[in-house]
């Protein structure tokens, strides 16, 4: 399933994370590697801790980070879908 600014995603539950520096680095059990998250990623994962629309998600980004929600947008979806498919995060059923 695409994931689309009306889509909730959540991050996934149980995984270890820790911060090293400025980067947030979670341990991916699933696909047998680390992840490292800069600020932003960092920022994004904080606020999917709890499931979240996309477009919510661009919104509160758009006033954290000054740009257009659809600047922020054209960058967190893709990142969103890279999550999913690493199974890091999922998306809420309807």
């Amino acid at each position: 399933m695409p994931i689309e600014l009306t889509t909730s995603i959540v991050r996934t539950r149980g995984l270890t994370s820790e911060l090293v520096d400025e980067d947030l680095v979670i341990l991916n059990l699933a696909g047998d590697n680390y992840i490292g998250l800069d600020e932003i990623g960092r920022r994004i994962w904080e606020l999917i801790e709890t499931p979240r629309r996309v477009d919510e998600l661009c919104q509160q980004l758009s006033q954290e980070f000054n740009a257009t929600p659809e600047q922020i947008a054209a960058d967190v979806l893709p990142f969103l879908a890279e999550l999913e498919s690493e199974k890091l995060a999922h998306v809420m059923d309807e």
